[in-house]
């Protein structure tokens, strides 16, 4: 989400003058430091997820200063603060979502505090579907999809062939966390070994649990082929080993939209994942991936063996997804979708 707020703030400078406001003591703060930037920021203290005095004080003085017509806020849990630091502002408030939320916000509380906000935003009809059943839906708030852009750099295709006798280079990347599709990645894999064909699975992403990160370990160094499987950990040239790797494996429980998932996609990589959340509406775009059941592992480890041994046709196949990834997923769209809505 940090990543999403200072990768928006840097497009949305192009439209109008932007402050980034983030939380005191993060990642996105020092990375405003480090950088120079098209856009002002300011860091704010949270003293409490349910409500906080000291950010009502520093977010209402922030939309004074700068003069704030348009607030673009990433989530929702602080939102019973900011309807007091917004109250009587007259700000346009736009709610963006880019995880799928399980529990409705409808009691008396929540319509006073969703009360302030004019627009939600979310990712992919999946999330819309999933905001529209738990937000308030009085007073005429509205209700948008707006695909996230990527800069990719000119360079499409991949590094290496997907012929001969290499072995087959299969890539997860994510956070290594509960419900990210690491483990599920290594058990699919196992039915390559049963087959006798050859591969190196990459687990690529930073190691945001290590509860999670010690069953992932036992259940390599228990599978038989914890040779051909490393975790790499974190990288900061992702795209790199992307173009590296011919199929994208990612049984992830649940997305938003995910950002490795389409890089994946740009760079040419066969794309396998579960049948679940935002997933489907990529053959429905046009795309060609390769899905099955949800947490269904066996389906799973017959649709990697499966473009395995025709991988020569189906990263041809997958060549396609450059151009509609550069259809859907251009800044220039995403610039116009956002205007649309500011004030």
């Amino acid at each position: 989400m940090d990543f999403d707020a200072f990768k928006l703030a840097g497009l949305l400078s192009d439209l109008a003058d932007v402050v980034l406001v983030s939380k005191k003591g993060t990642y996105i703060e020092r990375r405003c430091e480090q950088q120079t930037l098209s856009f002002s920021t300011e860091s704010i203290r949270f003293s409490s997820r349910t409500f906080s005095p000291v950010m009502l004080v520093e977010a209402r003085r922030i939309v004074r200063q700068y003069n704030v017509k348009n607030v673009v806020f990433f989530g929702a849990s602080e939102l019973k603060t900011l309807y007091f630091a917004f109250l009587g502002l007259g700000v346009n408030v736009i709610v963006r979502h880019g995880t799928t939320k399980s529990r409705p916000k409808r009691d008396w509380l929540h319509k006073l505090v969703y009360s302030c906000v004019n627009h939600h935003v979310a990712l992919s009809k999946h999330l819309l579907r999933n905001v529209q059943t738990i937000v308030p839906l009085e007073n005429g708030v509205r209700f948008h999809i707006i695909y996230p852009s990527y800069r990719f750099n000119g360079d499409t295709g991949r590094d290496r062939g997907g012929s001969g006798d290499s072995p087959i280079e299969i890539i997860h990347v994510g956070r290594i966390a509960e419900g990210k599709g690491q483990l599920e990645a290594v058990q699919a894999v196992k039915r390559l070994v049963e087959q006798n064909v050859r591969f190196r699975l990459a687990l690529v992403g930073s190691i945001d649990d290590g509860k999670y990160h010690k069953r992932l370990r036992e259940e390599i160094d228990r599978s038989g082929y914890q040779d051909d499987v490393a975790v790499v950990g974190h990288v900061d040239n992702v795209e790199a080993h992307l173009r590296r790797a011919d199929v994208f494996l990612f049984p992830s429980h649940g997305e938003g939209m995910p950002n490795a998932f389409i890089e994946a996609l740009y760079c040419g990589c066969v794309c396998i994942a579960f049948r679940n959340t935002v997933f489907p509406e990529f053959p429905d775009m046009g795309f060609y991936v390769r899905l099955s059941d949800d947490r269904d592992i066996a389906q799973l480890s017959d649709v990697l063996c499966h473009v395995a041994r025709h991988i020569a046709d189906e990263l041809r196949r997958s060549q396609g997804n450059v151009e509609l990834v550069r259809k859907y997923f251009n800044a220039e769209r995403e610039w116009a979708d956002w205007s649309k809505i500011l004030v």
